[in-house]
């Protein structure tokens, strides 16, 4: 017995405040040759409850016996999907109807790709304007320029090369969220999955990974809605120090994996960007742990 093209894959925790409309949407879509696989990472509130609710046999629970962390879930879930294509859908997230049919359209066509990508909208709820993660400002930049600058696929050569040449920053996430994303599960098996290690950038980190080993397909449509909201993981990861760690040691992989095939005019310009980083941040560290540093003459 085959199993289906598509694993749609929930990992979720403690998420009933917006589960039931995440699923509702996946349960939905145009397309039918899918499952849908919750992964319930220890969950406290109602989130086991509501998704028993669901009467559909699509649908099915899978109950973490220890707590795994997000990468570890979100890795988990490759395990157990049994499609050629896995589509994460994260418990705050909304997929339009046609979500999944596009994607897979867009993968059917271009065998050699690893993922295929959409826009999304982004919405915040509950969080003051001041502190708004992924509004305007340098994000729509660089999202504006990285979307205008191919028409339909883009390999990672390209992607790096020209970030550097426009001076876009190479630690955002042009692509956007795994909700958002259609993958080929050997291929990322074959990349190693995502990196634990990771947790503000884990999605990203992976993305370069794949889009070293073969093109990424672009879904020039608005395919689902980002929700921002206090209680979302992006929110509390845009406030801790440790995070902003993360894009060192991106740009240190970065350089890894395109280091050698970056024009020669372009590699100086690497490294330039790797020593702003370092510096940056350092200054950041010792202000954190002596906040009369900024007072000092």
């Amino acid at each position: 017995m085959t199993g289906p093209l598509v694993s749609i894959c929930v990992p979720t925790w403690n998420g009933a405040s917006f589960l039931g409309e995440a699923l509702s949407s996946a349960l939905d879509q145009t397309f039918s040759d899918f499952e849908l696989l919750v992964l319930d990472d220890g969950s406290s509130d109602g989130t086991v409850a509501l998704v028993e609710s669901f009467r559909d046999p699509r649908l099915a629970l899978h109950r973490n016996r220890r707590r795994l962390g997000i990468p570890g879930n979100w890795n988990r879930c490759l395990e157990l999907a049994r499609g050629k294509y896995v589509k994460f859908l994260f418990q705050d997230d909304v997929l339009v109807p046609t979500a999944v049919a596009r994607l897979v359209a867009a993968l059917d066509t271009a065998p050699d790709a690893a993922l295929a990508f959409s826009r999304r909208e982004i919405r915040h709820e509950g969080i003051a304007r001041g502190r708004l993660p992924l509004l305007d400002g340098p994000y729509r930049q660089a999202v504006g320029a990285f979307h205008a600058s191919f028409r339909g696929r883009v390999d990672g050569a390209s992607l790096v090369a020209d970030a550097l040449r426009q001076g876009r920053d190479l630690t955002v996430n042009v692509v956007g969220e795994p909700s958002f994303v259609l993958l080929r599960r050997e291929a990322v098996l074959g990349a190693g999955g995502f990196d634990p290690s990771f947790t503000q950038l884990v999605d990203w980190d992976l993305w370069l990974r794949l889009a070293a080993r073969g093109p990424l397909v672009f879904v020039d449509e608005v395919l689902g809605v980002f929700r921002v909201h206090p209680g979302a993981h992006s929110a509390e990861n845009h406030r801790r120090l440790r995070v902003r760690w993360e894009f060192v040691r991106l740009l240190d992989r970065v350089r890894h994996h395109y280091g050698p095939c970056l024009p020669p005019e372009l590699r100086p310009v690497l490294s330039r960007t790797q020593w702003s980083y370092r510096r940056h941040l350092v200054g950041e560290t010792l202000r954190r742990l002596n906040p009369l540093a900024e007072t000092l003459p």
